[in-house]
């Protein structure tokens, strides 16, 4: 089903929640409303995600705006963790729309997954890792992770 056929084929409410969820960067949500639709036949899940990225095009203007992710910004969000970072860790994440680099809080206590502090989906990875080497030293904790060469198979896309 093309974007357009997927679009029309959706009920106006249906739409309205879609453009909703999409312009709060709330992808995976648009998608299952477009799923769950009640739509004939019912869309496939690639068919749902090709037309939230084309009505992410669309409504490009209406996005909210990312969080700021400069050192100051992500210090104070570090600060304000229940406990101090023992280390950060940066990982690479693949979605439908490309690569994400993720930075994520270590703490020793409890430990566990490291705590979200942000995220970055670009092609240049330059300014994300040298934000995350100098947040790492402000906070005094080393930083684990992948290095400057960009996320795994990101030649073969």
């Amino acid at each position: 089903m093309t974007p357009h056929e997927l679009w029309t084929a959706l009920p106006q409410d249906a739409r309205e929640r879609v453009d909703a969820f999409v312009v709060r960067r709330k992808w995976i949500m648009a998608v299952k409303e477009m799923w769950e639709s009640g739509a004939v036949p019912r869309p496939d899940l690639n068919d749902c995600l090709h037309l939230t990225a084309v009505r992410t095009e669309i409504l490009a203007d209406r996005l909210v705006p990312l969080p700021a992710q400069d050192v100051d910004t992500l210090a104070g969000k570090a600060v304000a963790l229940p406990g101090p970072p023992a280390a950060l860790e940066l990982e690479w994440d693949g979605d439908s729309w490309g690569w994400i680099l993720l930075l994520g809080a270590v703490l020793p206590d409890p430990p566990g997954r490291p705590r979200p502090l942000a995220r970055w989906q670009q092609a240049d990875w330059t300014e994300p890792l040298a934000t995350a080497r100098a947040l790492a030293d402000r906070l005094g904790v080393p930083l684990r992770g992948p290095g400057d060469d960009g996320p795994p198979y990101a030649g073969a896309e």
